[in-house]
């Protein structure tokens, strides 16, 4: 038999019929609401029975329908319950009225995947998190992580759909980092250049600000974790048609359950199928799939397996705008040119292409060794791969004049291989109660790439892209107000690559959540990495090599002044990879140590049943390097962000809920080239926030609106704080429409981003991207 709360979200949907049965004789306060710890037996559906309810109100009668059920369904022995209760309550022959069929269900309280922490509800976590399940992707209808996040203040896109910087995303004013930043399932995947498949995943968890102790090596700015989509208790399809302005169309199907006699394996499949032209002319083909499996081996051990491949290639496209600081196309004048509409086709090489494959594949073991102990060992292997012959903008002045070049990449790939073991449980000594959780990790990183110029000797050589076309002489210029360049390739560039990097990183942590009182607890941790970094040249000769072996500590303080509300104080910190030092340096090629980052947080979470709210106070202590005047470039910087968050909502009316956020985040150079300091961080906004609302239309049963306005101000595109984009409001609205169709449903969507057409520039350090125009989606859903 299998008990599946050992491994997926507690769910039941039961549909309750009852046996004779008094309820004036029967005492609920015998009844046992806990989840019992035994297995669930397959049970028939029993037929009504008309019941006498006649000395029970509605209330009182709704109530004790619900109670029972819970119990006699969370007990698995619902006919044995049954006959228990008819054979000590006879039925009277009057007033005696037929029940409906009553639908109850019990869930358990999102949880929050916050890595070495193990898995705890949010209200446990002593950080700042966003967590956006598969219902909101839907109602959303997101298609790139910067529509996924468009609510969230603190957020903010760096590039667009249907661009190979789709992925960029900026918290905290900082890039999240693209090699260790994103997660699946917890395991490392480099996302760099690619949009993972929105369509197959639960939940996208955002945990902002520094994680170290709980991710291991990454940006100070966040990590970014998708949960796969895993079996269903029930069997359930859905099958969805999309369209999308200008013309792409999607279709998804999703599919799950349970087999066997007692259910004891769980599937889930889903496939994605895109493809046509997007706004700037773009032509996108896209297709994905992923399957999950789980089996229940004994009643308290548990394996699952989840697969994912994607491939995604575009043809044509503008992929970002370079504004360099310096070199033979360095950026002339104190101002940016005006945004163009995101809609103008700018391509000016038919024969540019981006095409990407990736795949993630993982197994697990869930070992529940007891009530309180649990043990999870897990292996999970990522792909990606891209092959490209993509354009790049170098703008040049503030009337939008540019040089074009054209750059080609052979299959580059990143591969991780990543196992974790964890052991979580909970004991107490005396009136301290511990909450420990504990484990190993190991996870290894080859790097392939292009040996970039042929004729640079292969001990020196360091590849990259394969050549900028034309290769002599002056790129072709254009402006970006005018038409599209008609250029045609006619090169060739070597299809060799090289292994150009190893890493490997081990690690052993260690927390303890120590309830020092109902109301009081203190978390402590503390993770012990072995960071090892290998670096070749073409030829095959290393390059540079180092070992460090840091320290990542963890501590919280958390206060609960009721069972709604939690306060916090936490310290973090984080490792983010140094990197190795360019030529034009005197210690050229030079791997720099492990950059450490300080987060320090005052929270506030509380949730309430018609309002929530979330706030946070933060400091992030951000180590950079830079070249000092004896030009050797050195990590001994730091950038520091001072910030303020607030979200929250709240719903006068049941049909009715109001949505704020808002960030106010202060970043500056503290210790860096002399020039720099006091200066404000590239792509970070002082201010940014979020306004929404949702509206149920009573008089049109399944009918909801949906809207809202995104502000973000200011931000400068360089160190240097000499070239501003301007501060912008986007509007978004969008409608769902819910039809029965007999025992299924039908679900009508609609949404319009960028409502007014507003047309803007998506900062990053150094480049900028055209935000995407108006867009249209609609989507047809039928779950049966």
């Amino acid at each position: 038999m299998i008990d599946r709360q050992r491994f997926t979200p507690y769910r039941m949907d039961v549909k309750q019929s009852f046996k004779q049965f008094n309820f004036k004789q029967f005492n609920f306060k015998q009844l046992n609401f806990k989840k019992p710890n035994f297995k669930k037996p397959k049970l028939k559906k029993p037929s009504l029975k008309p019941l006498n309810l006649r000395r029970l109100n509605p209330l009182s009668r709704s109530i004790g329908l619900i109670c029972l059920g819970i119990s006699v369904a969370s007990t698995g022995y619902a006919e044995q319950a049954a006959s228990q209760t008819s054979a000590t309550s006879p039925v009277l022959e009057q007033d005696v009225i037929e029940l409906p069929t009553i639908v109850a269900t019990a869930q358990k309280k999102a949880v929050v995947a916050a890595g070495t922490l193990g898995a705890r509800s949010a209200r446990e976590t002593p950080f700042s998190i966003q967590q956006i399940d598969s219902k909101q992707i839907e109602e959303q209808q997101a298609k790139s992580l910067g529509q996924l996040f468009a609510n969230e203040a603190g957020v903010a896109a760096q590039g667009n759909s249907y661009a190979i910087n789709s992925h960029a995303l900026s918290v905290r004013g900082l890039s999240l980092d693209f090699v260790n930043g994103y997660k699946i399932d917890g395991h490392p995947f480099q996302m760099a250049s690619v949009e993972l498949p929105l369509e197959l995943f639960q939940e996208v968890q955002l945990l902002k600000g520094a994680t170290g102790f709980l991710y291991g090596i990454g940006s100070p700015g966040g990590t970014l974790n998708y949960i796969t989509k895993k079996p269903t208790d029930d069997t359930q399809s859905a099958l969805s048609i999309g369209y999308r302005s200008d013309s792409i169309v999607t279709v998804h199907a999703d599919t799950g359950g349970r087999l066997g006699s007692d259910e004891r394996y769980g599937y889930r499949f889903n496939v994605v199928n895109e493809k046509g032209q997007t706004f700037n002319g773009t032509d996108l083909e896209r297709q994905a799939i992923s399957a999950a499996f789980d089996a229940q081996i004994t009643p308290n051990l548990v394996w699952r397996a989840n697969g994912l491949y994607q491939q995604r290639d575009l043809k044509g496209g503008i992929s970002s705008y370079s504004v360099a600081g310096a070199g033979a196309y360095a950026y002339q004048g104190d101002a940016l040119p005006k945004a163009i509409s995101g809609a103008k086709n700018l391509t000016a090489y038919d024969q540019s292409y981006y095409d990407s494959d990736l795949w993630a594949l993982s197994t697990g073991l869930n070992w529940q060794i007891n009530d309180l102990w649990r043990l999870d060992a897990s292996y999970a292997h990522t792909f990606k791969r891209i092959e490209s012959r993509d354009e790049t903008l170098h703008l040049v002045n503030e009337q939008g004049d540019y040089h074009l070049a054209l750059r080609q990449f052979y299959r580059p790939t990143l591969q991780y291989d990543s196992w974790q073991l964890r052991l979580e449980g909970e004991w107490q000594t005396g009136w301290l109660k511990h909450k420990i959780v504990t484990g190993l990790e190991r996870q290894t990183q080859s790097r392939d790439l292009n040996i970039g110029d042929p004729n640079i000797d292969p001990d020196l050589n360091t590849g990259g892209q394969n050549h900028v076309y034309p290769a002599g002489g002056v790129l072709p210029s254009g402006n970006i107000y005018a038409g599209s360049l008609a250029l045609h390739y006619d090169g060739d560039s070597p299809r060799e690559y090289f292994r150009i990097s190893d890493w490997e990183t081990r690690s052993v942590y260690f927390s303890d959540t120590l309830s020092i009182h109902e109301q009081w607890s203190l978390l402590l941790g503390l993770r012990k990495f072995d960071y090892e970094n290998k670096n070749y040249f073409v030829s095959g000769k290393l390059r540079n090599h180092y070992r460090e072996k840091p320290l990542s500590p963890t501590a919280a303080l958390l206060f609960y002044p009721n069972k709604n509300t939690t306060l916090y104080a936490s310290y973090v910190e984080a490792l983010d990879d140094g990197g190795y030092v360019g030529s034009t340096y005197a210690n050229a090629y030079a791997q720099l140590s492990p950059l450490e980052s300080k987060q320090y947080e005052l929270g506030l979470k509380a949730e309430y049943q018609n309002w929530a709210l979330t706030s946070a106070l933060f400091r992030i202590e951000k180590g950079m390097g830079y070249a000092n005047a004896e030009n050797y470039y050195i990590a001994d910087g730091q950038v520091t962000y001072d910030g303020f968050e607030l979200a929250g909502h709240y719903q006068p009316t049941p049909s009715l809920r109001l949505n704020a956020s808002a960030t106010f985040l202060d970043a500056e150079y503290k210790e860096a080239e002399a020039q720099l300091i006091g200066n404000r961080p590239a792509a970070v906004a002082r201010i940014q926030a979020n306004l929404g609302a949702e509206q149920k239309i009573e008089a049109i049963p399944g009918l909801k609106l949906h809207g809202n306005v995104q502000y973000i101000g200011s931000q400068y595109i360089d160190a240097a704080n000499r070239l501003k984009v301007p501060t912008f409001e986007v509007v978004n609205i969008g409608l769902s429409y819910r039809v029965p169709l007999g025992e299924q449903q039908l679900t009508y969507r609609a949404e319009i981003n960028n409502l007014f057409d507003k047309k803007y520039w998506l900062a990053s350090s150094n480049a900028l991207s055209v935000a995407a125009p108006r867009t249209l989606s609609l989507n047809i859903k039928y779950d049966f």
